[in-house]
C-alpha cells in the first residue's frame, strides 16, 4: 500500500468514526428529549388527577356528606327525647365508599383506609360513649383536612403552583399549597393499571 493510499484509507476511516460519534450524540439527545418531555406529560397527568379529583369532591360533597355515615348525637333526637350516643351506620358507609370509587380517582388502599376510620370510629364510640359534642374523629373533611370551610378555594386549586416528586416508576408525590385552608397538601399518587390513582392524602409542615 502506497504511503497516498493509507492516507486516505486513514482519513475514510476517521471520517466514518466521527460520523458515528455525531450519530451517537444525536440518539443521545433525542433519547434525553423524548425521555424530558415524558417526564413533563406525566407531571401533567398527575397534576391533572389531583386537581380533577379536588374540583370533583367539591362539587360532590353535598350529595356525599347527606349519607348518614354517623348516627346518633343532638341532630336526630326529637323534641324532648334524650339523644341517642354516637354509632356508626355501617350500611351508610358502604354507600358512602362506593359514591367515592365511581369518582375514578381513588386507589382500593385508599378506600379501604376510609373505611378503616369508621371501623376504628365505631370502636372508639363503644368504648367513649357521647351524644352531645361533634362526634370524635369525625369533626372534620378527611379529603381536605379541616375543620375550616374550603370551597372557597376552588380557584385556587388552578392557580396554584404543583410540585411533582418521582418516587419510582408507579409512585408519586404531589405537594401544592391553597391559602383559604392555609394547608401544605401531599397527595401520593400510584399507577394501577396503566392509571394514575390517588393512593394517600396527607398535610405536610410547610
Amino acid at each position: 500500500m502506497t504511503k497516498k493510499s493509507f492516507l486516505i484509507l486513514f482519513l475514510v476511516i476517521f471520517l466514518q468514526s466521527c460520523q458515528n460519534k455525531e450519530n451517537g450524540y444525536s440518539l443521545q439527545n433525542e433519547n434525553l428529549i423524548k425521555k424530558t418531555k415524558d417526564v413533563e406529560n406525566n407531571n401533567r397527568t398527575q397534576i391533572e388527577v389531583v386537581k380533577n379529583f379536588m374540583n370533583w369532591y367539591i362539587q360532590n360533597i353535598n350529595r356525599l356528606y347527606k349519607f348518614k355515615t354517623i348516627d346518633g348525637g343532638p341532630m336526630n333526637a326529637k323534641e324532648n327525647e334524650v339523644a341517642e350516643n354516637y354509632f356508626v351506620n355501617f350500611e351508610e358507609v358502604e354507600k358512602y365508599i362506593g359514591e367515592l370509587k365511581k369518582s375514578g380517582f381513588l386507589s382500593d388502599y385508599f378506600l379501604q383506609n376510609e373505611k378503616q376510620t369508621f371501623i376504628d370510629g365505631e370502636k372508639y364510640f363503644k368504648e367513649n360513649p357521647e351524644n352531645d359534642e361533634p362526634p370524635f374523629g369525625f369533626d372534620y373533611d378527611h379529603f381536605f383536612l379541616t375543620q375550616d370551610t374550603f370551597e372557597e378555594d376552588l380557584p385556587n386549586i388552578e392557580k396554584t403552583k404543583y410540585k411533582v416528586r418521582q418516587i419510582d416508576n408507579s409512585n408519586v408525590e404531589v405537594e401544592f399549597y391553597l391559602p383559604i385552608s392555609n394547608i401544605n397538601y401531599k397527595y401520593s399518587l400510584k399507577m394501577i393499571n396503566s392509571k394514575w390513582l390517588i393512593n394517600k392524602i396527607e398535610s405536610v409542615e410547610k
